[in-house]
């Protein structure tokens, strides 16, 4: 009996917006922005009660109402200034809503409760982490002609509502490359169809820092002082909470919490020693490949334990970690460029 083989299923692909990344990053920043000024408000003003009696209006209420509005945005209106107004108004909402997190682990509705700052955290390092993960803020230009033309007639569609700068026209252009010659035509007269709009101030001001961040990056001797900032801090805090566990210095309210803190960064530090030691044998993208795996493991690990000990004022040390992360993606960026 002759056996045939079944049909194999054709792979699903799941088409991402173009701009999904940038959109998600500002509804996360959004979001975090909404729990800094809310905590500082409500600090600021003896955490005032809105409602009188039984009844007591917690600005969860308002985070549920704003994401209600987002969605609602979001299926109701198209174009690129809707998915805007979703990622602000949703970002809002949801830090209204997760602010809150503490009240609904504990049977006490404890609005203070300890490993509430670490969940949130969590919560807006796991968004910033998923849209680093889907790059930058374009769809990537290799892929099935079908993706690629499904990417391209998005951007289209969007541009007829919302117009269209001439880089998105031009990053839509080049996604048809080899696309059928029918579909192509039928994209490109959406595209030139679609009117022309200038670049918002605000994305006129990302792309100067980023060509400014670019620029640093790429200077002599950046490597060199990145490495060595990077070194200085992982060792010297990684001998620190050693020491503290060690002699139990009184230091966390958890005591497991600072064990666990010594041993991710310790693991971090020998991260760190292995990017500079591939550094120092010229396997920069091995280097750098290693430098942000120690920085990542600081940032989703170890501050999550920094943010349950010291609450919000873990935030100030925050700045260098991402600082020190956007240095060597920029840096991965430009080698695998020249290569």
């Amino acid at each position: 009996m002759t056996m045939t083989a079944a049909p194999s299923r054709p792979t699903r692909r799941r088409l991402r917006l173009a701009d999904g990344a940038a959109r998600l990053r500002l509804m996360a920043l959004a979001g975090i922005a909404t729990v800094l000024i809310t905590r500082g408000y409500l600090a600021a003003t003896g955490y005032p009660r809105i409602g009188g009696g039984e009844i007591h209006i917690g600005h969860v209420v308002w985070g549920g109402l704003l994401m209600i509005a987002a969605l609602t945005v979001a299926l109701v209106w198209a174009g690129g200034r809707a998915r805007v107004w979703t990622a602000l108004v949703g970002g809002v909402g949801i830090g209204l809503f997760v602010d809150e997190v503490g009240k609904y682990l504990t049977t006490t509705n404890d609005y203070f409760f300890r490993p509430a700052a670490a969940i949130i955290y969590l919560v807006f390092a796991a968004l910033l982490v998923v849209a680093s993960l889907l790059g930058r803020d374009t769809v990537a230009e290799a892929g099935e002609d079908s993706e690629r033309l499904a990417a391209a007639a998005q951007i289209a569609a969007s541009g007829l509502i919302s117009g269209l700068t001439p880089q998105e026209r031009e990053a839509a252009t080049r996604m048809l490359a080899g696309c059928p010659d029918q579909d192509r035509d039928a994209v490109l007269r959406l595209l030139a169809v679609a009117p022309l709009r200038a670049p918002s101030r605000v994305a006129v001001l990302l792309n100067r820092i980023r060509g400014w961040a670019d620029r640093v990056s790429a200077l002599r001797g950046a490597d060199a002082v990145f490495f060595v900032l990077l070194i200085l801090s992982h060792i010297v805090v990684a001998i620190v909470f050693i020491a503290q566990a060690a002699t139990g210095e009184p230091h966390s309210t958890d005591a497991g919490a600072i064990t666990i803190s010594a041993v991710t960064r310790s693991a971090a530090a020998i991260l760190v020693v292995g990017a500079t030691v591939m550094r120092l044998r010229g396997r920069q993208l091995t280097s750098y490949r290693l430098a942000k795996a120690a920085i990542l493991m600081d940032l989703l690990i170890t501050e999550a334990f920094n943010f349950h000990d010291s609450q919000f004022s873990a935030v100030a040390e925050l700045p260098h970690l991402l600082v020190a992360f956007a240095f060597f993606s920029i840096r991965q960026r430009q080698v695998e460029a020249q290569e």
